[in-house]
């Protein structure tokens, strides 16, 4: 518990899927993808429930089975459209939380994030004294470096030219959220409309734990990663 408030943690679980049809219940070594992310959670020290939130009812099964909370989700959020500050949204209301109460958002796809991992990004964001944390992976190209196509169909960098001549030794390192861990206080995110970043804490993973799945070729390389951690390879 942080600060004597609570922490809960949501775990957004769609039954359906673009890039990889079913995932969220498709066996990974040995057990659905969503068990991962549900063990995490139930095995953190910090965590004091665990809300399941799907409009699926093979994963609100599963979630029974496995007797975390169930927050059926109305269909109309879960399409491929539908947006993570929905889903919360949704759930702070169906909850009828508290401002002062943490929420951890725990993606499934993300399988290599174990209990571990989570209570250090919890207890580094306790210790910071900040109210929000989000897990991020260092860029391997980076965006200094970019650029795009404006509308007379010439090249143009997206920051100043200068940094596109600059070695990438010099140049800022950069980092994008893996999806893996938010955390936020209730009224933060009802005051921004959405997840805080900025002024956040950020919590580093490594390439191997920022693993998110969303294309067979994700499930392999997760696959076996975990085969790598249990010794097998």
């Amino acid at each position: 518990m942080i600060e004597n408030n609570q922490l809960l943690a949501l775990i957004p679980a769609r039954g359906g899927s673009k890039g990889l049809e079913k995932k969220n219940l498709k066996i990974l070594n040995g057990k659905p993808l969503i068990d991962y992310t549900i063990q995490a959670a139930l095995d953190s020290v910090y965590v004091d429930n665990v809300f399941l939130s799907s409009e699926n009812i093979e994963i609100l099964n599963y979630g029974k089975k496995r007797e975390i909370c169930l927050i059926e989700r109305p269909h109309e959020l879960a399409l491929d459209t539908s947006t993570a500050v929905e889903v919360v949204s949704h759930f702070i209301k169906h909850q009828s939380l508290d401002s002062n109460t943490y929420i951890a958002y725990l993606q499934p796809t993300s399988p290599l994030r174990n209990s571990v991992i989570l209570d250090n990004a919890i207890s580094s964001m306790f210790k910071s004294g900040l109210h929000s944390l989000t897990s991020i992976v260092e860029l391997e190209s980076s965006p200094y470096k970019s650029f795009k196509i404006n509308n007379q169909g010439t090249l143009e960098s997206l920051f100043s030219e200068h940094l596109t001549n600059a070695s990438r030794q010099t140049l800022p390192k950069t980092y994008l959220a893996n999806g893996a861990i938010y955390i936020f206080r209730v009224q933060d995110f009802e005051r921004l409309g959405g997840f805080p970043s900025n002024g956040g804490l950020p919590f580093i993973m490594s390439k191997e734990d920022s693993v998110d799945i969303d294309t067979q070729d994700d499930f392999f390389e997760a696959e076996r990663l975990l085969e790598v951690m249990n010794g097998r390879i």
